[in-house]
């Protein structure tokens, strides 16, 4: 059975969120089971704190690494900060030997910032979007994205750098020379093209049934569709089934666990008051589990169990009931 979220999947998958809210766990599951379903599949970061590696309990470099015992299935992290200082370095070193000292540091300064370190994760990031020879060879690439606020800026530099190019005539800007962004437009471009096709492109926005996440998500999924950005799902995490599944004490429905019952109330409480801008929104919830959710076996689990609570059912489609 394929997990909800993923009927129909696009090629591009990025899954975003308020940090803490199991992204990570839905991005690496969803990967995971494209790739057993005999796909190709690419599972991107482009968190700077990234715990793909413990995820699947292994080391992740910056090039596509093949997950052990798993066919169809490779990882990989983008580090911005080695992604800025390779950067910087590709700009600086035509002009070793050629420039004085003063001239390298104060172009190695202008280097340090943050617009670089952005720009360059963001490179990477768009390559594997619009460059076919590095991410050609998969049927599916999903991204699991930094939280929220990261992931809305790297996704809006593609217009961003791309209206910077067309109407600046000052001829540099914080990164350099325009002639370098000038060399990246026609990759910026194809990934404006690639996030606005639905037939391409899904984000999945994850998030708990919890008041701030759920507007983190709404903030989110708007922003995003006013980027163009406008096929998108959500996902909820760690819904507490109806009712609790635990043994009573005494009596009927949730006598015996008091925590699990007031848990249980207040995630109902948040999905009544749901924003409106998710009730249109088709979704999915996938159930609390008790296990860890690291490595291969506990995230196949964490998909059965997601596909056949709504096989029968139980996990809405979509969250306006």
């Amino acid at each position: 059975m394929t997990a909800p979220w993923l009927r129909g999947a696009t090629r591009f998958l990025f899954f975003t969120g308020k940090g803490g809210v199991g992204k990570t766990t839905i991005a690496s599951a969803s990967a995971l089971q494209l790739s057993e379903s005999g796909r190709r599949t690419l599972l991107v970061s482009t968190d700077p704190a990234s715990n793909l590696d413990d995820v699947f309990g292994m080391a992740a470099g910056q090039a596509p690494t093949p997950v052990p015992g798993v066919a169809a299935l490779w990882i990989m992290n983008i580090d911005p900060v080695a992604a800025a200082a390779a950067y910087r370095e590709r700009m600086v070193a035509p002009y070793r030997g050629v420039l004085p000292a003063s001239a390298l540091r104060a172009m190695e300064e202008q280097f340090s910032g943050a617009c670089t370190v952005e720009i360059a994760a963001f490179n990477e990031f768009t390559a594997l979007l619009a460059d076919p020879s590095l991410a050609g060879d998969f049927e599916h690439v999903v991204f699991d994205t930094a939280p929220t606020g990261h992931t809305l800026r790297l996704l809006s530099l593609p217009t961003a750098w791309s209206g910077f190019l067309t109407t600046s005539s000052s001829g540099s800007s914080c990164l350099g020379p325009l002639a370098g962004l000038e060399r990246h437009k026609a990759q910026y471009q194809a990934t404006v093209a690639a996030l606005a096709d639905a037939a391409r492109t899904t984000v999945l926005l994850v998030s708990r049934a919890e008041p701030n996440a759920l507007r983190e998500a709404a903030r989110a999924g708007a922003e995003l569709g006013a980027l163009g950005i406008g096929h998108q799902r959500l996902v909820i995490n760690g819904v507490l089934p109806e009712p609790p599944r635990v043994a009573p004490a005494a009596g009927d429905g949730n006598a015996g666990d008091p925590v699990a019952a007031a848990y249980l109330a207040r995630q109902r409480a948040a999905l009544a008051e749901l924003p409106e801008s998710l009730r249109g929104v088709e979704a999915v919830r996938v159930p609390l589990v008790a296990n860890d959710l690291t490595g291969v076996a506990a995230l196949r689990a964490l998909a059965g169990v997601a596909s056949s609570v709504a096989s029968d059912g139980h996990v809405p489609q979509a969250t306006g009931d």
